[in-house]
Order: structure tokens, then sequence, then C-alpha cells
């Protein structure tokens, strides 16, 4: 394995997520019991964010319409400067992700949804400041990698705190088993940590590869999450759709020989998701399934999840695409926590711009 070594901030920090999850499955439930008394009121609830924090709150909005609210994700760039397309009234909720702190737009849309009249709250690490915000859901520690790890699953962890003290108040039967699954997320986290070798076939095969990544329903954000992680972190070329918008038109790209990732976490999409991998296999793809193995394609390598309702699937899913891109980049020799700011040329392009 090339440099960087596990020495690297990004390394630590995925191995530091079990610790991380007990101390929020320990001090967690009072904020998120007392975020779930402000949501209760609202007709609607936007989560917002962008990069990763698009992903935890792609994730959020499915387990908030779980728990019985009329929750969506839009991208904090798109609610700030777009507020036609979506309007915002006194009995709407608006929660806003932000890891380290309100950039520009997270901030406007902070300040939109206050000016509103909305009930804001918003998630980030546990020096954050979101000003307006009514109450901050906090996470860990703010990262010193430029690819988030820890943040983003402690994102979708608290998330999951807020819908299933919400849910059972409403006794929805979307959170059902949601409580004694977080419980032992820790473990379950831990576990999949400790197979990292399992990684090393598919890493080996993705450096070098047009790689494709999809999933469906609440894992369409863990595909995409790899295209995050894989890109900051090694600099790869990866693409991710939704299952079905990569089947209908995208999959033609699809080569002999490319990686295609699928996530196929036990749900209502897993019968697709294999017919797509028996096609991807019938198309001579290589393929990498996280989830459940896929019958039609038996010499497809397959990382293997604890079962875990859908909606939670994310959680664990997340995992091995966070640990497939720390790989990727030690087998090209990147050091996965620098965003390419240690290349003076990217640095001062950075600095065009303000985030």
């Amino acid at each position: 394995m090339s440099a960087p070594t596990t020495q690297t901030a990004m390394y630590r920090t995925m191995h530091g997520q079990p610790e991380a999850l007990r101390r929020l499955l320990e001090d967690g439930w009072q904020p998120a019991a007392a975020a779930a008394a402000l949501l209760a009121p609202s007709a609607r609830v936007s989560l917002v964010g962008i990069g990763t924090s698009f992903h935890a709150a792609l994730v959020g909005a499915w387990l908030l319409r779980a728990a019985g609210l009329d929750a969506r994700a839009v991208s904090s760039f798109d609610f700030a400067l777009y507020p036609e397309s979506f309007p915002l009234a006194e009995d709407d909720a608006v929660i806003v992700l932000a890891h380290t702190g309100v950039k520009r737009f997270s901030g406007e849309a902070l300040g939109r949804a206050n000016a509103a009249g909305a009930t804001v709250l918003s998630v980030g690490s546990r020096t954050a400041e979101h000003p307006g915000s009514r109450l901050v859901l906090r996470t860990t520690e703010r990262e010193r990698s430029a690819a988030y790890t820890a943040s983003h699953l402690a994102a979708m962890t608290v998330l999951a705190q807020v819908a299933t003290e919400l849910g059972e108040r409403r006794e929805a039967p979307g959170v059902a088993g949601f409580r004694e699954a977080l419980s032992g997320l820790p473990d379950l986290v831990a576990g999949l940590l400790a197979r990292e070798e399992e990684i090393a076939p598919a890493a080996q095969e993705a450096v070098g590869r047009r790689v494709y990544a999809a999933g469906a329903g609440p894992n369409e954000a863990t595909a995409l999450e790899l295209v995050i992680k894989a890109r900051e972190a090694a600099h790869a070329h990866v693409d991710a759709l939704a299952l079905e918008q990569f089947l209908h038109g995208p999959m033609v790209a699809v080569n002999e020989g490319d990686l295609a990732v699928l996530v196929n976490a036990a749900g209502a999409a897993a019968e697709r998701v294999a017919e797509v991998g028996a096609v991807l296999g019938a198309m001579g793809a290589r393929l990498w399934v996280v989830g459940d193995a896929i019958a039609a394609v038996p010499d497809a390598g397959t990382f293997a999840l604890p079962a875990l309702p859908e909606a939670l699937s994310p959680l664990t899913a997340v995992v091995p695409m966070q640990m497939l891109a720390y790989r990727m980049a030690a087998l090209k020799g990147i050091n996965p926590d620098t965003f390419r700011r240690d290349d003076p040329r990217y640095a001062a392009a950075f600095g065009l711009i303000a985030l």
C-alpha cells in the first residue's frame, strides 16, 4: 500500500467513527427530542446543504418522511438563489446542514428562512456557529481532512435520532425498529471498518478504470457520496446516478472492463438493483456490490452489510465507500487530506472564489 499511510487524518477520522457514534447515542437523544418538538407542527421541512452535507440532507429527508413529515432535500445554493421555486411560510421548517460553519449559501439559506418566519434548525460540528438557528444538532469535532467522513455519518445519525423521536410520538410505522438499530450502530460500523482488507480488490480494480456507481431510494445518496469522496481523496474519475436514471440512457457508456459499484441494500428497490446488475454483467463490466449479493452475477465482488431498515441503510453503506476512496488514494500515492491545496496552482485557483 502506497503512501499516504494510516497516519492521515482521513484514515484516523474514519476509524474514530464508532466512538463518535457512541457519544451521539449517549448524549444526542435529548437534543433530538427537542428538535422533534420544534418540527412537529411543521407543514413541510426543507433540509438544505451543499456537497457531502447535501447528501446527508437527501438521507435526512427519507428519514423524516418515514416519521410522517413532508420533507424534501434542496441544495442551499438553489434554496438561496431561487426562492420562487422553494416558497416558505411561517408553518414551514428549515434544517441547514453545514459542518464547519455557515458558508455563503448556507448563510443565505438561514437568513431567508428566518426572514420568512420559518422554524430554523441546523446540523454542524461541535464548534460550528449557525447564526439564526434555534437549535444546532451537534455532530463531531471539526474534521482535519478535506475528505469528510465522520461528520457525514454523524449528521445522518442525528437526523435518524430526530426521526425516531418524532416518529415514535406520531406512532409512524416507518420508524419501526429505528431506536434498536441505532443502539447497535457503533458496533456495526466498527465491524465494517475491521473488514478493511476486503476493500483492497475493489480499490485495485477502481484505480485505472472508469468507475460508475448507482443506488436507489435512500442509497442514491450513498452512490453520490462515493463520487465526492473518491474525487476529493483520490482525484478519481467516478460517476454516479440514481439507479433508474443510470439505466435510462447513461448506462450505454459502460464498456467491458469498467467497474460498476451498486448499492444493494434490502428494501423496495432490491429486485431492480439485481436486474441492473445482470445487465452490467452481460455488458462485461466488473461489478462490486455493497450489500446483498446478486445471484445473476455470481463472480461479482460483494461487501455484505448488516441488516437494517432500508431508510437507515445509508448509515452503514457509506462506510465501505469511504474505505474505497481512501484505498484508492493510498494506491495512487495521494494525500486525501489536502483538497489539493498543497499544489500552489490549485491553492491559488481556489483563492479566487469564496465558499
